[in-house]
């Protein structure tokens, strides 16, 4: 799934019904991992790994997600993270 809102991007990264990880480009230069973070631990994900990477004026952000007994994310905790992390990238786009 990929989803355009003003300046930011947002893929969501599957393997079947796993939801591996999650990459938001924006035109800022203002991190989400903080907030991200947050989120994401109280629903009982963890962010395995975290990228960034300058684009032009703005930043690629990617997360890798797992539970936090190290297994897969998938069925309504994917849902759950996903419908998490679009607010957050969207609000951070306007």
């Amino acid at each position: 799934m990929q989803t355009d809102q003003t300046d930011a991007t947002i893929h969501f990264e599957q393997n079947g019904t796993e939801l591996t990880a999650v990459e938001v480009g924006q035109s800022r230069r203002s991190p989400l991992i903080a907030r991200l973070h947050h989120v994401l631990f109280a629903l009982g994900v963890v962010v395995s790994t975290y990228q960034v990477r300058a684009i032009g004026n703005g930043i690629v952000e990617r997360f890798v997600l797992q539970r936090r007994d190290g297994s897969a994310v998938t069925g309504e905790l994917g849902a759950q993270a996903r419908a998490a992390v679009l607010p957050i990238a969207l609000e951070a786009s306007t």
